[in-house]
């Protein structure tokens, strides 16, 4: 989506005129702190990182409980929503998560969060009308007392990134951290956003968005860094690199050697293919729950939703590929396909294999037949995922159906 002068000048001034009390907060899962907790980002320099620091930062309002594979609500008040971005829902097994905190990513959403709008929502402190998104607890994952996270990146206004924090206690899950290990790193940019930025206007496509991962389809996305220091900034979700024992009391760090994002991101301005959203299941149109309490109106947004099985603790990690990375040269094994502007592919896989088939441009989407789309990997590769109900691929691009839920009132988990 491209945006003239004219709808940048709309949305900016909209942002200008817009109180800073505005801003966003969750309201489920029930955050840390929260009486304490304040609607801003975090601070420029990541003094506060992680979780917004603060006296009072970790005292339990609520507990969360997440039983693995239950769909959860993210839900939030405020109207400041600045044109949207990208968010993640990110674990640390620590209860008190510090900067060595190891955060992993359970659902990413890219473009349209918090809601799907130019620019803001209201002006409104308590507004309810941004979007409620589904996640859940990989199936897998430790059982015991944990935080989890939600961060958000801006697209329009200034570098900033929000990060609310919330107690959860998992349960039905395993007793080792397998599954929590083969999640990628949360993503982190922008403190200080003089050392690494992304780009406003943009939607941010996430190098390692893990195997649930969402997007409205109408977003201008992209991968651009700027800043000379992006490596540093990066790895700060990665912590220490070490994960928290799995124990309902207290969980303790074990020493290992750091770990983040693939290096290629440190360039002064560099632009990466969009990743891979690795999936072996189906994609499905989402169906929200509502906030803790089931009482306050919200805006159901329909979304095309991908989500995979549980990782496993062989899964390879996504490695972002080289700015202007090129593709296979000819003969090099793979099968051809048409461009993902074409309608159709070819049906061999070459070189890529558990069904996937071969394209031509990592991070488009490609079209598979009459039922099913693919997104193109760094392999050349694209994985086939059935459309959602109601939805369609065609030149390389997956449209679906006007779709337009009123404002309800839910007492439960409704499907649409």
């Amino acid at each position: 989506m491209q945006f003239t002068n004219a709808i940048f000048g709309a949305a900016l001034c909209g942002m200008l005129a817009s109180s800073v009390a505005a801003h966003m907060v969750i309201t489920s899962p029930v955050p840390f702190g929260q009486s304490s907790l304040t609607n801003s980002p975090l601070i420029n320099d990541g003094s506060d990182f992680p979780c917004k620091q603060r006296s009072g930062v970790y005292d339990v309002t609520s507990m969360n409980q997440m039983p693995v594979g239950v769909p959860q609500s993210l839900a939030f008040k405020g109207g400041a929503t600045h044109g949207g971005g990208s968010c993640q829902v990110s674990v640390t097994l620590d209860k008190e998560p510090t900067q060595h905190s190891q955060w992993k990513v359970v659902h990413s959403i890219v473009g349209g969060c918090p809601a799907n709008t130019t620019g803001n929502l209201s002006e409104d402190a308590d507004g309810t009308g941004a979007s409620v998104f589904e996640f859940s607890i990989p199936k897998g994952m430790p059982n015991g007392q944990y935080s989890l996270a939600w961060t958000w990146f801006n697209k329009i206004g200034n570098r900033e990134m929000y990060m609310n924090c919330a107690p959860i206690t998992v349960s039905g899950g395993a007793n080792n951290n397998d599954v929590f290990n083969a999640l990628p790193d949360m993503f982190v940019i922008n403190i200080p956003n003089e050392q690494c930025a992304s780009v406003e206007g943009e939607d941010f496509v996430f190098p390692s968005p893990g195997d649930s991962a969402e997007t409205p389809f109408k977003t201008a996305l992209g991968s651009k860094t700027i800043g000379s220091g992006c490596a540093s900034v990066m790895a700060k979700g990665a912590g220490s690199g070490a994960a928290g024992t799995p124990a309902p009391a207290s969980p303790t760090s074990g020493a290992s050697s750091p770990s983040g994002y693939a290096a290629g991101s440190a360039s002064t301005e560099a632009t990466s293919a969009a990743p891979q959203m690795s999936t072996s299941g189906s994609a499905y149109s989402q169906a929200s729950a509502g906030p803790a309490g089931g009482s306050a109106a919200v805006t159901i947004t329909t979304m095309a939703t991908v989500t995979g099985g549980a990782p496993t603790a062989a899964a390879s990690s996504y490695a972002p590929p080289p700015a202007d990375a090129p593709a296979p040269a000819a003969g090099s094994g793979s099968s051809s396909v048409s461009s993902p502007s074409s309608n159709t592919t070819t049906t061999s896989s070459g070189s890529c294999s558990n069904g996937a088939v071969s394209c031509s441009k990592p991070g488009c989407v490609v079209c598979i037949g009459s039922n099913q789309f693919g997104l193109c990997d760094i392999n050349n590769c694209a994985v086939p995922q059935a459309l959602a109900d109601g939805t369609s691929c065609s030149g390389g691009v997956v449209a679906k159906r006007h779709m337009t839920h009123g404002r309800r009132r839910l007492a439960g988990r409704r499907s649409f």
